[in-house]
């Protein structure tokens, strides 16, 4: 009989990409602008990737353009890690002496299930060049396996020690 160990990331991954998948035919890959015109963005669901780095697993999210230290919370809730927050944009043309001025926003949010042994104290996140990285350190260690002693109670060693005894001594018939 062989084994199979089951690596919650990776089902969360698959998962992940699926569900993006879904989305984008659903909705397509980019929206009408909020002003109804036939100009688009880009759509707001950030993609993501989660990979190991030793024992620890990164959930790297791209945002580009975003302030994170004022449009981006990254939380735990009910055993889930959560990132959500708001995208603005805007663009600026000038033809023919006239200003031509759009703005958009729209918000996301991304979800993905913790394993059981991550502490919520050894989570970490940092954005470099449009990458949100989420760490979750020790989340990819191997469970380790302790082995606990049992003892017997010393009522419980008296007693079967009696029960042996009485039975040694019963005459056979």
């Amino acid at each position: 009989m062989s084994t199979y160990l089951w690596d919650p990331f990776a089902a969360l991954g698959r998962m992940d990409r699926e569900f993006d998948e879904i989305v984008r035919r659903a909705w397509g890959p980019r929206r009408p602008a909020l002003t109804g015109r036939s100009q688009s963005v880009e759509f707001a669901v950030p993609s993501a990737d989660v990979v190991t780095e030793g024992e620890d697993v990164l959930i790297n999210l791209e945002l580009p353009g975003v302030d994170v230290e004022h449009d981006v919370v990254v939380e735990i809730d009910r055993g889930r890690l959560v990132v959500r927050g708001k995208r603005d944009g805007r663009r600026e043309q000038e033809r023919a002496g006239r200003v031509h001025r759009e703005r958009w926003s729209g918000s996301f949010r991304r979800e993905f299930q913790l394993p059981e042994r991550v502490d919520a104290s050894r989570i970490s996140a940092g954005y470099e060049r449009g990458v949100l990285t989420v760490r979750l350190a020790g989340a990819a260690a191997e469970p380790k396996t302790t082995r606990i002693a049992v003892t017997a109670a010393s009522g419980d060693h008296e007693h079967e020690s009696d029960h042996d005894h009485e039975s040694a001594s019963t005459p056979a018939e």
